[in-house]
């Protein structure tokens, strides 16, 4: 499973318009999964994740569990199966931080055999308000 680097969308300023900054999967494979990576700017807080789905298969997005004092256990969500979706999560930071900084979320196709990039188009992009 390959790791992608999520590039992420800082709001920094009240009632302007935003280009939001989706990162595009790269993995090629059918049925295989692929951790994207994002790393906060900030002071622990709240994001969201964004992910578009091209095709009408779900894929299983699974939160890394956190591994600080105040970790929460890995969580599996499922992106509906909606074709041309924009989907949305919120979590808080310091709930599933490694202890490297980072916050993974692994995307599964599943047993559909779907491919990410080619079948889902999938992208991520994170929203951190500052």
């Amino acid at each position: 499973m390959a790791d992608i680097t999520v590039v992420n969308t800082k709001i920094t300023t009240l009632n302007a318009i935003q280009v939001l900054t989706q990162t595009a999967s790269d993995e090629g494979g059918a049925g295989v999964a692929q951790n994207f990576v994002y790393t906060p700017t900030g002071k622990d807080n709240k994001v969201c994740f964004v992910f578009y789905n091209k095709v009408a298969f779900t894929i299983i997005a699974t939160i890394a569990a956190g591994d600080g004092v105040f970790g929460d256990a890995a969580n599996a969500l499922t992106v509906p199966a909606t074709a041309a979706a924009t989907t949305v999560v919120q979590i808080e930071t310091g709930k599933y931080m490694q202890s490297d900084g980072t916050i993974v979320i692994a995307f599964d196709p599943g047993n559909n055999a779907k491919i990410l990039t080619a079948d889902h188009a999938l992208t991520v992009g994170v929203l951190e308000l500052i």
